[in-house]
């Protein structure tokens, strides 16, 4: 039997059988909304994944593989970073009411979902003067190794926020006006690339707060585990039979 080394081409047509094999199926993203009275509801009745990693800004730290930037405010800008430049009380809030007791006039309507704190769109996660048109910035919230379920509430958005997933945009949310807009769900399906970074643009001039952020994490599926095995499955047929010619 005669034997000789694979080519370029060989290797390439092996890689090529490999990446057919084992290309995702494209996502499919749907955003699923509560509204205000679902507010405080439980993770079960929010439909998220059991085991979910939660995110409540009681602290500066960060849940391992979260990380959070701002961007386009005049406060400041941060991160990516795993750890806060400050947490944030809406009852401490020096410029008023906005994020604790508007519009109702009890804790009714805060910010909070749980806990003591949440997140603000700053520079420096602290309130600014409530006539700013450039102290409210951009979130930026990017994954370790990406992410299959995103749930987040947000509050105070009077204007539209566009959702961006992998730096495309996905979706808007609208404004609610003031008070509670409500808690909302991401899902990614499909053997896809898992979503790595979802950013929340809003308006220069319209503040908002986000708590109680969910996320898990996103693990191969077993039909990828399949189509890995079927690709190599053919680059070894492929080089045995450049082998044996």
């Amino acid at each position: 039997m005669k034997t000789r080394p694979l080519s370029l081409v060989s290797l390439l047509s092996a890689a090529g059988a490999i990446a057919l094999l084992s290309a995702p199926v494209q996502a499919a993203w749907t955003i699923t909304g509560f509204g205000p009275a679902a507010w405080g509801s439980s993770d079960a009745a929010l439909g998220l994944n059991v085991g979910s990693t939660i995110e409540d800004f009681e602290d500066t730290e960060l849940a391992a593989g979260l990380k959070i930037q701002v961007s386009a405010s005049s406060s400041g800008s941060y991160g990516p970073t795993s750890t806060l430049p400050a947490v944030f009380d809406p009852f401490a809030d020096p410029n008023g009411n906005a994020f604790s007791t508007y519009p109702c006039g009890n804790a009714g309507c805060s910010s909070r979902w749980d806990g003591t704190h949440a997140l603000i769109n700053t520079g420096n996660n602290q309130s600014a003067w409530y006539g700013s048109t450039s102290a409210w910035g951009d979130l930026t919230f990017t994954f370790a190794g990406g992410v299959k379920q995103i749930g987040f509430s947000l509050q105070q958005n009077e204007h539209t926020v566009n959702v961006y997933l992998n730096g495309s945009l996905f979706t808007a949310i609208g404004g609610g006006g003031g008070g509670r807009t409500g808690y909302f769900r991401i899902d990614a399906s499909g053997l896809s690339a898992p979503i790595t970074s979802m950013k929340l643009d809003g308006t220069i001039y319209d503040a908002w707060v986000v708590d109680h952020l969910a996320f898990t994490a996103a693990v191969p599926e077993p039909d990828s585990y399949a189509l890995m095995l079927a690709g190599l499955g053919v680059t070894g047929l492929i080089a045995r039979r450049r082998l044996s010619t």
